[in-house]
């Protein structure tokens, strides 16, 4: 953040300028110029807190994608290993089926 320079001197002669006493006006310099200083020591810390943050989010966000990706692989063997599951049991229903159908033949002819 580009830090904002503040002359106490120049705003302190704007205000006897304006009709303040140079008292008046010497006490306003000096805590206006505290109160800028105090804005840009926040910015600075809403900045540092940001970056943090940004960098946070980021890191969940690749632990997120990672946890994804292998839910999703899992997923994924899951599915092939149901789907050889069903092709087995349906391989063997069907020997069966055709070992009696044969059989049934077999004992019809003979």
């Amino acid at each position: 953040m580009a830090a904002a320079t503040f002359d106490a001197h120049q705003y302190a002669r704007r205000l006897i300028d304006a009709g303040f006493s140079s008292s008046q006006a010497d006490v306003l310099a000096e805590t206006t110029g505290e109160i800028m200083l105090e804005i840009t020591s926040v910015a600075t810390a809403v900045e540092k807190l940001e970056c943090k943050m940004t960098a946070e989010f980021e890191k969940q966000r690749a632990y997120i994608d990672q946890r994804l990706a292998e839910q999703r692989q899992a997923m994924a063997e899951q599915a092939q290993s149901m789907m050889r599951w069903i092709l087995v049991v349906g391989a063997s229903f069907g020997l069966i089926q055709t070992g009696l159908l044969t059989a049934i033949v077999v004992k019809l002819l003979f």
